[in-house]
């Protein structure tokens, strides 16, 4: 195949076919479970992947999708998603999440509703908003708790989420394992040379894991062919952009579309760009 883009030393962490190989991969799993230890604090023996695609109760009902689903041998749950463009409800999209994996929890016939816990890690290239009432930092922790006492309702619902996109520290600010977690993850493709982890186990083999050419030729393959499909994006969203500017009113979805399809952009890539559906660019 082709080589499409010129790779770098690292690969990106942020573009779902990496953080999958890094995260989602029984080889790699290490580093996962050192991730999940060090951020929710606990002591985690041994995780096994399972379906990330969790089922609705009814026809209607809709799925959800997440990145990377494990859980302990204990039963203990965990999801993990990586969001690279901004959402609007991406807090909601964390709790829709968490509920389906609950209700799939539950036996058939009677339940006493003693669900196992569930805790969910959301790795954002962007800030969280500030309706979700996040304190300072770049690492936010949320849990289900009195509104008088501040004491828990219950210890089995966790939510951390870790701006990737707005850290700007450097290594040597950093002072706990998520600040140097996120310094990785969001400079480890700009790397020229190896950096200097100060000789620390977990990031010393993050390190040695997300090297290129540490991956095999048909999951760089795909690696190379989303990369461009995330340049192809942002180039649309930037041209769109330009096209609002040059007319001095925001475009609507739909004029903008057929712009971009006059100009040969495929249907996915202006799907993607403008938020409509591929169907509704063809009925166009």
């Amino acid at each position: 195949m082709e080589q499409l883009i010129t790779p770098k030393l690292y690969i990106n962490p942020m573009i779902d076919v990496a953080f999958k190989y890094l995260f989602g991969t029984e080889k790699n799993k290490h580093l996962l479970k050192g991730l999940l230890e060090h951020v929710f604090k606990q002591e985690i023996a041994d995780i096994s992947y399972y379906n990330t695609e969790q089922v609705g109760e009814s026809v209607d009902a809709r799925n959800a999708y997440f990145d990377v689903a494990c859980r302990t041998p204990d039963g203990h749950e965990f999801i993990v998603e990586c969001q690279v463009r901004a959402q609007e409800f991406f807090a909601e999209r964390a709790l829709f999440y968490v509920s389906r994996v609950i209700s799939r929890q539950a036996p058939r016939g009677s339940w006493d509703y003693a669900f196992k816990p569930v805790y969910f890690l959301g790795l954002i290239d962007f800030p969280m908003p500030e309706s979700v009432g996040h304190g300072p930092g770049f690492v936010h922790r949320y849990s289900v708790r009195s509104d008088e006492t501040g004491d828990p309702m219950t210890e089995k619902l966790q939510y951390v989420f870790m701006e990737v996109g707005p850290f700007d520290k450097s290594y040597d600010e950093c002072t706990s394992f998520e600040e140097k977690f996120l310094y990785y993850m969001k400079n480890l493709p700009n790397f020229a040379k190896r950096p200097d982890t100060r000789q620390e186990p977990y990031f010393e083999e993050l390190l040695q894991t997300a090297k290129y050419l540490a991956m095999d030729m048909e999951t760089q393959a795909m690696y190379e062919k989303r990369l461009k499909e995330m340049r192809d994006i942002q180039n649309v969203e930037h041209y769109s952009r330009k096209l609002a500017l040059a007319e001095g009113m925001e475009k609507g979805k739909a004029e903008t579309a057929k712009k971009l399809l006059a100009l040969g952009v495929p249907v996915e890539t202006i799907s993607a760009a403008t938020g409509l559906s591929e169907e509704e660019v063809r009925n166009l």
